[in-house]
């Protein structure tokens, strides 16, 4: 049992030492003369426990714990540090989010969860749907976040508006980046660790309307218990609004721009004895979208037979998105130093984008209906091995295929050897079907060649076959070192190898679309997408001030071969990859944190600079020669580059009541010719009142006033120019929306604010 508070005493009751036990339960005094002595062990949950030694010669102790709760309980909270373990974070850049630091959002846990991702440092809102952000980390869109689900990496398509998960299901949450440790693979700009609420640790749950303008409603359930040796968590909501996908006009409420949107989750684990578990992850995702358009276009392509045509701003243009995943895992320890996780996950996701026959003919001359859908399953293992107090050794795999269907048909005009389109569409079909599989071994060492001292060596080797096979072995190197009791010293250097998202690869749209008023400008374009190469150097320091505060500041910088970034399709709301020869990063992130028992306080302040240099692979997606021959000869920045960003927050509790406020700002993000202009800087903050009553036969049941965009600033996320950028978007207007929180049986309180 670990973090046991061990506590030796003289024969006449006085106490002469403390100790603390580790993750594996072991507590040593060294140099004590001989004679009676009681040691007394403490523990949060479990009885104290008592036991008479005799000291003198060094001697081996059992001592047991008795559990105040049920076993299952305990149980499952020694597995839950046991399967934390098998992650380490040593070197990394860590920003922990738990339920507490959610809750005291001013929309509470009905943030989308980019929204809470977006108070971390470095992390910036880009546009996208569900009345959410897309985001960027470093100003990187490469389509390399990765969602670790308990432990398990979850592959999660890039180029959709909605989200597999809610914050609402979230114990605690982690997110990693610069610097990472070797079981970290193939998407390296950030890892987001989620650990989910759990039905022994978190019994009860409760039912939650959230609603307001924008006709915006969102009915959520969520309950956990224990029955034996059995646990489940189970959650749901159903969300409609009519801000569906962030607006392309600066009205409060665009044309067209409805969604409706389904989510499920459920976490159900067995304890198959003392020290293993089984458990069944299961999720969906459901949204539908109406896409709103740009008012006032001119009609550019006349179509034959066709008098009244629709308007611009409310053409009927839809998307449909479904996904679905189930993870199993075993995991569980094999006497005191092994740790180990075994993990089959299944993933199918699919996306439909249906256009405006008529309305997207004659303002844009191309109305593409996309369908892409994949079907992912793998495997994943995770051992740990406690070889002695200096060193933890870990090894691991990772293995999956994924089938992909692309089905890209699209009405087109005809256009002559002078440029002159037809009046009479025609229809292009450009459909792919294809197999991608992944395989990756890594091995390394927490190594403690000092108290004071931690070191991660770590290598991994990946295999790819996508367009050929590909391959690259990936060093890593982390150290952490105390320098005194309030100061801490971390430093890394990475390899990474980083993946396409293989769903969003485009493999015959230049050659299928030459001719047509749907063709590139530029006639020729590589679709062999490759694995991304960087080199990833990063040190930092983090300091305990005075007056409870806490600061980290970051450097970091990057150096990537065959850069990986993100474009826009045409008119659609679908991104594809694009590739460049080289890129290259640098920057630092800033961080301020204060938590006492009323007040949470928070600030950070980024600087972050991505630049690249010649396209080699999806040409096409720039569409403009004169760009793409400049972009050969000079480094540019890329248009997820935000230069300055900052976040902050603070909330304060009190009598019940809770206040809450926090704020994002922007330098703005890039656009024009090679992305050589810089938009209007841009603040948005949103604000919150809650309160809880007592009321008989329910609880403490919660109501919650929210605003967002407080002042009703109006600003563009993005301008509507740049590389592969077609279609501009405001940010959200100022709305209000309140929430009645009904608590279901126990939901105990949640984690202290950390």
């Amino acid at each position: 049992l670990a973090d046991v508070r061990i506590e030796l005493r003289s024969n006449s009751n006085k106490t002469i030492g403390h100790s603390t036990t580790d993750i594996q339960g072991k507590f040593r005094f060294k140099n004590i003369p001989a004679g009676m002595y009681i040691i007394l062990a403490r523990r949060q949950g479990f009885k104290p426990a008592t036991v008479i030694v005799a000291g003198g010669a060094p001697k081996s102790l059992a001592l047991a714990m008795e559990s105040e709760q049920p076993l299952s309980v305990a149980i499952i909270a020694t597995l839950n540090q046991a399967r934390n373990a098998l992650s380490p974070e040593t070197g990394s850049t860590v920003y922990r989010f738990t339920a507490n630091n959610i809750d005291q959002l001013p929309q509470g846990d009905n943030t989308p969860l980019n929204d809470v991702l977006i108070q971390a440092p470095g992390v910036t809102q880009d546009s996208y749907g569900q009345g959410q952000s897309q985001i960027h980390i470093h100003g990187l869109n490469g389509g390399g976040i990765q969602y670790r689900l308990n432990g398990v990496f979850l592959p999660e398509a890039v180029s959709s508006f909605g989200q597999l998960l809610g914050a609402y299901i979230i114990k605690n949450m982690s997110l990693i980046d610069n610097f990472m440790p070797a079981q970290f693979g193939y998407r390296n700009e950030g890892v987001i660790d989620i650990h989910t609420k759990d039905g022994c640790l978190s019994p009860g749950g409760q039912f939650e309307y959230y609603g307001g303008q924008r006709g915006t409603i969102q009915p959520s359930l969520q309950y956990g218990g224990c029955a034996g040796k059995l646990s489940y968590y189970l959650s749901g909501f159903y969300y409609q609004s009519a801000l569906g996908v962030q607006s392309p006009t600066p009205t409060p409420t665009p044309l067209h721009d409805r969604t409706s949107q389904g989510q499920g989750f459920s976490y159900i684990s067995y304890l198959l004895s003392p020290a293993t578990r089984l458990s069944l992850m299961m999720g969906t995702a459901i949204n539908t979208y109406q896409i709103p358009g740009q008012p006032d276009l001119p009609i550019a392509f006349p179509i034959s037979g066709v008098f009244n045509y629709p308007n611009s701003a409310n053409l009927s243009t839809t998307e449909f998105e479904q996904n679905y995943f189930g993870i199993l895992t075993l995991q569980g320890t094999a006497g005191p130093k092994l740790d180990y996780q075994l993990a089959w996950f299944s993933r199918y996701y699919s996306l439909k984008y249906n256009p405006d026959p008529v309305g997207d003919l004659a303002y844009n001359g191309v109305a593409d209906r996309v369908f892409h859908s994949g079907f992912i399953n793998g495997l994943q293992e995770d051992t740990s091995y406690h070889l002695n107090r200096q060193h933890t050794l870990q090894a691991g795999y990772y293995s999956s295929g994924e089938t992909l269907e692309e089905d890209n048909s699209a009405l087109v005009f005809p256009v002559n050897s002078a440029g002159v389109p037809a009046i009479l569409p025609k229809a292009v079909i450009d459909n792919f079907n294809g197999d991608a599989l992944l395989f990756g071994l890594y091995v390394q060492d927490q190594w403690r060649p000092l108290p004071a001292l931690e070191l991660t060596l770590g290598t991994r080797y990946d295999v790819m076959n996508y367009f050929g096979w590909y391959t690259q072995l990936s060093p890593r190197l982390g150290l952490v070192y105390k320098l005194t009791r309030t100061t801490v010293l971390n430093a890394g250097y990475a390899r990474y190898f980083q993946v396409p998202p293989f769903e969003s690869v485009l493999v015959n749209t230049v050659d299928k679309f030459a001719g047509t008023t749907g063709a590139s400008a530029i006639g020729f374009g590589n679709p062999k997408i490759e694995p991304e190469d960087d080199e990833f150097f990063d040190a930092g320091i983090g300091q305990q001030l005075p007056f409870g505060l806490s600061a980290t500041i970051e450097g970091w910088f990057l150096w990537a071969t065959k850069k990986l970034d993100l474009a826009q399709f045409g008119k659609t709301y679908i991104f594809a990859p694009l590739q460049y020869r080289h890129g290259r990063g640098w920057g630092a992130d800033f961080s301020l944190v204060k938590n006492t028992k009323n007040i949470s306080a928070y600030f950070n302040f980024s600087y972050a600079v991505q630049q690249a240099t010649n396209v080699v692979a999806g040409q096409f997606l720039v569409d403009d020669p004169v760009e793409l021959s400049y972009i050969s000869r000079h480094w540019i920045y890329l248009d997820d580059d935000q230069e300055f960003s900052s976040s902050a927050g603070l909330s304060y509790r009190r009598w019940g009541f809770l206040l809450s406020v926090d704020a994002i700002w922007g330098n703005g993000y890039r656009f024009g010719f090679a992305n050589l202009e810089t938009q209007d800087p841009y603040v948005q903050v949103n604000a919150a009142i809650a309160h809880k009553l007592p009321v008989p036969a329910l609880g403490n049941v919660e109501g919650r006033l929210s605003i967002v965009n407080m002042f009703d600033h109006v600003y563009l996320i993005r301008q509507g120019s740049g590389i592969g950028i077609f279609s501009p978007q405001y940010g959200p207007r100022r709305a209000l929306y309140f929430t009645i929180t009904v608590p279901l049986g126990d939901m105990r309180t949640p984690d202290p604010a950390s």
